[in-house]
């Protein structure tokens, strides 16, 4: 798989709820702080969405999509100025996938779905975004039009089955929305380096091959560059060394494999290392616990978090 793919698969991406609502005449509702991530779109009319500490409100047009990777509270309305109605009163108790209806319901529709990443590895994914991603929708209107247009289908004419096609549509929209966000950014991480040709390259040679005995020498060859050229370009575009980054993927590699009970031994060999000795002095140097006391905490009988570096 491609990086993006591995760290999505690895992190268990689940949409758990998906559904919308509608809108007529003045609205404004208010969101509580919350633990999942949102992915939504306006598939109809326009509002506006403002997010706490994220700076200015955000305009959405028929068309856009939002993610909220942070978990803030948030406010979305025809007008802001109005006082925020308690989102209870509309969404508690909503049967899964309804569309819930304001005033007339008529006007404004937004539909979408509440994402879980499991694994405390979910920093690397989300660290680097900001409070809420707006993915503008004349950037890519066709794919992302005919997955909300399916969606609201789905939720719509509940047919057998129904929740279940609108959730594997959330889970598609999400990370195309993400992929959108990434072409029309710059930032600094490995999910942004992944657009960069040179250094993308490398990093897709890592995740193909994780236990070869990578160098920067060789990482730089993949990437057609010098080695100086490299590692500077690297450093800067996913903020560590490319020897850092390969053996923190390894750690993560070897992290899941803990949890799934296989033989420390069995781990050391098949991310290249020549000794379980060294294998489990890097696992210990990066997580900041052995190998032992993870499978321990998992039922296994090594850190029971990951250490990811914030922005990495």
């Amino acid at each position: 798989m491609d990086p993006l793919s591995d760290i999505v698969s690895f992190l268990r991406l689940r949409s758990y709820l998906v559904g919308g609502f509608e809108a007529g005449g003045n609205w404004s509702i208010g969101f509580d702080a919350h633990e999942a991530i949102k992915c939504y779109a306006v598939t109809a009319g326009a509002c506006w969405i403002a997010v706490e500490g994220a700076g200015d409100p955000v305009f959405l047009k028929e068309g856009d999509c939002f993610i909220m990777p942070r978990g803030r509270p948030f406010q979305i309305a025809s007008d802001l100025s109005l006082p925020p109605d308690d989102w209870r009163r509309y969404f508690l108790g909503a049967e899964e996938g309804a569309l819930v209806k304001l005033n007339d319901g008529n006007g404004v529709t937004v539909l979408g779905g509440h994402f879980a990443l499991a694994g405390p590895q979910a920093e690397i994914l989300l660290g680097m975004l900001p409070p809420i991603v707006h993915v503008r929708g004349e950037t890519d209107r066709e794919t992302l039009r005919w997955a909300f247009e399916r969606m609201r289908q789905e939720l719509t004419d509940l047919k057998p089955g129904g929740i279940l096609v609108a959730q594997q549509l959330a889970s598609m929209i999400f990370i195309q929305a993400l992929r959108l966000y990434l072409n029309e950014n710059e930032g600094i991480g490995w999910l942004f380096a992944l657009s960069d040709q040179r250094v993308g390259a490398a990093i897709k040679a890592i995740h193909r091959e994780p236990s070869r005995r990578w160098t920067v020498e060789t990482l730089a060859a993949e990437a057609g560059m010098s080695r100086a050229s490299f590692a500077a370009r690297f450093r800067h575009l996913v903020g560590e060394s490319p020897i850092a980054y390969i053996t923190r993927w390894r750690m993560l590699l070897a992290g899941r494999s803990l949890e799934h009970g296989e033989p420390i031994g069995a781990i050391a060999h098949a991310l290249g290392y020549e000794s379980e000795s060294a294998f489990r002095t890097a696992f210990k140097r990066v997580t900041g616990n052995t190998p032992r006391h993870h499978a321990r905490s998992f039922g296994h009988g090594g850190a029971e978090n990951l250490l990811v570096q914030s922005g990495t």
